[in-house]
């Protein structure tokens, strides 16, 4: 009777089992799994837990089904690890995906009380706002507005973020490294907006994020508010400190 209780329900180990012959597999974004009969037999599992494991998958949006055509493997969703810095550029390489963005507006503004607030800047000091849609490869992924402390990086607004990355140009250009700041993430729903441009419907769940990037030093470069979509986008911890990522640790996991 213990041993049935502590044994592993079927569907989970089909689902496990599936995430494994992936991975071991080597299979990317747009390969097809092996038939339902394949599968089985080589995970061991009866086809109707596998079948539930697939649809738990689909759900997960590890998975699509395609009707006529068989079950493929989705492209891995980019990761944000919270103690890493990271930008979304690198995040979306990192799953070997292509980053991209869609310039919505880019401007040089004074901070109102609240806005400096959030910046640790004194009330009217210059900022620099852009406001991008974000891609991994042609999938719209994030709606992001971003203040930049223009005090750190004047001239900034000459660049073009449609095609250039924002922290790269604060590196390499005004020698703005971004150490690391602090980020909370909450459930939103999608503004008309944010819905047309993220092509979800109006009122969808999102992830909502709000952070206050910082040099090393302790200078505030960047107040950011995001809006993510979770089939697109994921968030994690790795149990590290600030800055560190785990030694001697597979984090591959971490993707799927």
């Amino acid at each position: 009777m213990v041993e049935e209780q502590m044994s592993i329900p079927p569907k989970d180990r089909a689902q496990e089992g599936i995430r494994h012959y992936i991975r071991s597999a080597g299979l990317v974004g747009g390969d097809k799994l092996p038939s339902e009969r394949v599968l089985s037999e080589r995970l061991g599992v009866s086809r109707t837990a596998l079948r539930a494991a697939i649809t738990q998958l689909i759900s997960m949006h590890v998975l699509e089904s395609k009707q006529g055509s068989g079950t493929y493997v989705l492209p891995s969703k980019p990761i944000n690890i919270f103690q890493e810095t990271r930008n979304f550029s690198d995040a979306v390489r990192r799953v070997g995906r292509r980053p991209g963005a869609h310039l919505l507006d880019a401007r040089v503004l004074e901070v109102d009380e609240g806005l400096a607030g959030n910046l640790d800047l004194p009330c009217g000091s210059p900022v620099f706002e852009v406001r991008r849609v974000r891609f991994a490869d042609d999938t719209p992924v994030a709606y992001e507005t971003s203040y930049i402390n223009h005090g750190l990086c004047t001239g900034i607004e000459k660049h073009d973020f449609s095609h250039e990355s924002l922290y790269d140009v604060l590196a390499h250009e005004y020698g703005v490294r971004v150490g690391h700041g602090v980020e909370r993430v909450s459930i939103a729903r999608a503004t008309t907006p944010e819905a047309r441009h993220l092509v979800i419907d109006e009122g969808e769940p999102v992830f909502f994020v709000q952070a206050l990037e910082r040099t090393v030093s302790g200078v505030p470069v960047e107040y950011l508010k995001a809006v993510y979509v979770p089939s697109r986008y994921r968030f994690a911890s790795n149990g590290c400190k600030n800055g560190e990522t785990p030694q001697g640790v597979k984090g591959t996991w971490l993707t799927w």
